[in-house]
């Protein structure tokens, strides 16, 4: 009976432990398969993360010129002479149009970020919206100041032919003395004469014309002096946006180029699912330490 036992257990012991590696042997295959597909898997994540990476640098880099390309564009507007578009309303309305494809490509940096420098584009974009503004009352101002000089406009032809009648006439008022002088006659025969009554016409008539155009022209003057005051201010107020505009400028400047060196970061979903991948394993060896 001994006999038999021993050559028994030995039996059930080799089986046992065929078994066992078999089992062992397979949980082994398993685990190594689960390694493969999660570096697979692994491997296409971090390849889409850096393909979405370098299309979001394409798109952000695309967006900064769009939106310097259109700044560009306004500040060339608003730094035309006032004289060449101050009282121009077509070129204030090419400002304005400039000025929201300014804000739109604001917006699409917004989506696109990151937040530094999609607040640094909105900054700039309202620093020219203000300037629009500030164009647009200086605009006013010139436009009203013209159209009240256009409504007292002063007569030149008229001015120009009482000069000369009253010019013509004194000289033949001269010729006429003269020849009374030349003559020895009293030159209070005069009264009544002609040639004197036409030169005193003439005089009038002068006066009454060069009047009316001293008084166009004073109030013209005084309008347009008025105006210059109003519009002083304002042009200061410009001149202190377009300061601003600097700083901003330079602010989104560096922003979008720190932005366009920085590499994305990995996804956050990536090491989640590594961590849980290595709970996972340390789970399964610990269950076969146990059994």
């Amino acid at each position: 009976m001994k006999d038999f036992v021993i050559p028994l257990a030995i039996a059930v012991i080799g089986l046992a432990a065929t078994g066992w590696g078999a089992l062992v042997g397979a949980r082994a295959a398993r685990f190594g398969a689960e390694k493969n597909a999660e570096a697979v898997r692994r491997q296409v994540q971090d390849q889409g993360a850096v393909e979405h990476g370098h299309w979001t640098r394409q798109e952000r880099m695309t967006a900064y010129e769009s939106f310097l390309g259109a700044w560009d564009e306004c500040l060339r507007i608003t730094q035309t002479p006032a004289e060449d578009h101050a009282s121009d309303s077509a070129a204030l309305e090419t400002l304005r149009v400039a000025a929201v494809r300014m804000a739109e490509r604001a917006r699409r940096i917004a989506i696109l970020g990151p937040l530094d420098v999609a607040r640094a584009a909105e900054s700039l974009s309202k620093t020219m919206e203000r300037d629009v503004k500030i164009v647009a009352r200086l605009t006013t101002e010139v436009q009203e100041a013209i159209a009240d000089v256009d409504g007292r406009p002063i007569d030149n032809d008229a001015l120009a032919e009482a000069t000369a009648e009253f010019q013509r006439r004194n000289r033949d008022l001269t010729n006429l003395v003269t020849s009374y002088r030349a003559q020895g006659r009293d030159l209070r025969e005069l009264d009544g004469h002609p040639v004197l009554r036409a030169a005193l016409e003439s005089m009038q008539q002068y006066r009454q014309v060069s009047s009316a155009a001293r008084d166009a022209l004073t109030e013209n003057f005084e309008r347009l002096s008025a105006a210059s005051e109003q519009a002083f201010p304002v042009g200061a107020e410009l001149i202190l946006s377009r300061e601003q505009h600097e700083i901003d400028r330079q602010a989104f400047t560096r922003a979008a180029r720190t932005a366009l060196s920085t590499p994305p970061p990995l996804s956050t979903s990536t090491e989640t699912r590594t961590e849980t991948s290595d709970t996972g394993s340390r789970l399964t060896r610990r269950r076969n330490h146990t059994h």
